[in-house]
């Protein structure tokens, strides 16, 4: 008893005595070897996680659950934030081309605004594929973007078995096995593919549509039907495995999704082509319309200086090139010499002729020239002075007459012209222009027969007057002999021309005479037989 008493007394004492030196040189030698030991033990890492879940999963989740699950909830709570600003932020440009373009987007594909916006605001991109065996762990075949490459892929491959392990039996109490889909992470996410012996695991940055779950389907059902078999009898050896051609097919994913990815950010050749047809269609109608304005013009001009259509009412529009007449016109020729007249027009591809030949119409021509002729035969009267201005069927006539009868019966002459269907006149009543002077010799109050014949011109004039006219005559001197004498022989000289345009003419006019001691205006003094005279005029009575 005494000596194993002493044995142990002398382990504990060599235990104690060493414990200060071996925990200082595995200090020492963790903090000079630690890539040494987590190389060594990153193996058993895998080993361990899988058997801890296995045999206390209940305790890994409430270990695990108060830092994964406030991280989810932040993540999901700025991901909302930030995808809701966006959203605001195109509402509030709704007006902008690109919003134009998405509503009518959104028609063409039959889905609503909010959902194309979603689409807009969240991008799902294949980062990595990772071709896992299902009961070891190992990675049998990656492929991944150059850009976003995995740095420990196997330690992944592992952790990925381990999870996967957990999660299936976790869920698998109630007796129905299930596969994990899908883990997310970040702003990412792993979507899980699985077969009997191998499973996917491809990694997705942003949210996955349909699309991408339907091509890794596909394209790990194609790997499964040409490779399962040698999958399946993995033993170890990766060099027993086709990994070139699993790789290619791989690939093939990532470029499926790279195209799908372009395809949904591809405008809709509708979209620039619309806009463009549009611009396109209102060009070519400004254009056309400055044609069919330029082709109006002239066709107006010509018109307007073809001499037989000018007094007619022709509608002429141009539309399309091709111009469209309308309107009535007497005579077929001149719904003949219309068409001949514009048919010379460069640029008019049609003339559509639809003027309405109305035979009783009269002729603005005929007519006007009937107005003239008629005019013409009242000049004959030098005291008549008319014009006359005609617009079709309305005939304005202005000027003098001398005497309210004469003005009477042009009046009617003028309304018996057909065609004429208003008639407005501004005729004056004024009196004829007369300017006689009648000379006599010295101390003689004779008519001679020059001045006889002045006087019968006279009685002529006055008969075609209006008799309310006044006749006034004025007798000068030429101031040789006595006032008295002179005013004698004025007196008589004014007699004898009263009685001679009463006997002769019987006229009715009211006389005013007028006796002046002067020589009458403008006489050379030198030469006083011109101023022995009586001038003749004629003017309109004064109202009081």
């Amino acid at each position: 008893m005494a000596t194993n008493n002493k044995g142990i007394d002398e382990s504990q004492a060599l235990e104690e005595a060493l414990e200060p030196i071996v925990n200082k040189l595995i200090d020492k030698n963790f903090e000079n070897s630690q890539e040494k030991l987590a190389t060594q033990i990153a193996p058993l890492i895998g080993v361990a996680i899988k058997e801890q879940i296995r045999s206390q999963k209940d305790d890994i989740i409430d270990a695990l659950y108060p830092v994964m699950g406030n991280m989810i909830s932040k993540f999901v709570t700025k991901s909302l934030e930030e995808m809701l600003q966006k959203i605001n932020t195109q509402i509030q440009n709704g007006l902008s081309t690109k919003a134009i373009k998405r509503k009518i987007k959104a028609k063409m594909k039959g889905v609503s605004e909010t959902e194309l916006l979603l689409q807009e605001n969240s991008s799902a991109q294949i980062q990595s594929v990772l071709l896992i065996h299902k009961e070891s762990g190992i990675l049998l075949a990656k492929v991944e973007k150059s850009s976003h490459g995995l740095n420990e892929p196997d330690m992944l491959a592992s952790m990925m078995t381990a999870i996967r392990s957990f999660v299936n039996d976790w869920i698998a109490n109630d007796g129905n096995y299930q596969e994990l889909g899908e883990i997310e992470y970040g702003g990412n996410k792993i979507i899980i593919e699985a077969s009997g012996s191998s499973y996917l695991a491809v990694i997705v940055e942003g949210a996955a549509y349909a699309k991408t779950y339907e091509t890794i389907n596909e394209v790990f059902a194609t790997l499964v039907s040409r490779y399962g078999d040698a999958i399946q009898a993995f033993d170890g050896d990766i060099q027993n495995i086709p990994l070139d051609e699993i790789k290619k097919l791989l690939q093939t994913l990532l470029l499926e999704e790279t195209q799908f990815q372009e395809e949904k950010k591809k405008i809709h050749p509708l979209l620039i082509l619309l806009p463009i047809l549009l611009i396109v269609w209102f060009l070519y109608s400004l254009y056309t319309n400055y044609l069919d304005t330029q082709l109006q013009d002239e066709v107006n001009n010509k018109l307007a200086h073809t001499p037989q259509l000018v007094l007619y009412k022709i509608d002429a529009k141009v539309e399309d090139k091709e111009l469209t007449l309308s309107g009535n016109l007497p005579y077929e020729y001149y719904k003949n010499l219309t068409e001949k007249t514009l048919q010379d027009i460069e640029g008019l591809e049609s003339i559509k002729n639809e003027i309405t030949v109305v035979p009783t119409l009269s002729d603005p021509m005929q007519i006007n020239a009937q107005i003239a002729y008629y005019l013409a035969g009242l000049e004959v009267n030098k005291h008549i002075r008319l014009y006359y201005t005609f617009d079709f069927t309305t005939l304005l006539i202005k000027g003098s007459v001398p005497s309210q009868e004469i003005k009477k019966n042009i009046l009617e002459g003028l309304k018996k012209i057909k065609g004429i269907k208003q008639l407005k006149e501004e005729i004056q009543i004024l009196p004829p222009k007369i300017d006689i002077l009648i000379y006599f010799m010295r101390n003689s109050s004779k008519l001679d027969l020059e001045s006889q014949a002045k006087l019968i011109d006279l009685i002529s004039t006055l008969k075609s007057s209006d008799s309310s006219f006044t006749l006034v005559l004025k007798a000068y001197s030429d101031k040789i002999g006595s006032k008295e004498k002179n005013k004698q022989l004025a007196e008589i000289r004014l007699k004898n021309i009263e009685n001679f345009l009463q006997e002769k003419g019987q006229i009715k006019n009211e006389i005013k005479s007028e006796i002046l001691d002067s020589f009458f205006p403008g006489t050379d003094q030198n030469n006083p037989d011109q101023s022995r005279c009586i001038h003749i005029s004629l003017e309109k009575k004064k109202h009081s």
